[in-house]
């Protein structure tokens, strides 16, 4: 287990307190190609230089057509 999905297990939404997964975005292999997704919200939070964004004001919207 790489040590970004073992810190994940500890990290939660901020917005419902849910558990979030560690997804690859898209096909490239660096570690900026990796979100934090919360199933629940429907949201990603971005990870910049190893450092999860974990702000409510900036995650992405899963599904563009469903409001949060």
């Amino acid at each position: 287990m790489k040590i970004e999905e073992f810190v994940s297990e500890f990290l939660v939404c901020p917005e419902c307190k849910g558990r979030l997964e560690y997804k690859k975005q898209g096909g490239e292999e660096s570690a900026l190609a990796y979100i934090l997704v919360c199933p629940n919200c429907q949201v990603y939070y971005s990870i910049k230089d190893g450092i999860p964004i974990l702000l409510v004001e900036e995650a992405g919207t899963l599904n563009p057509g469903r409001g949060r």
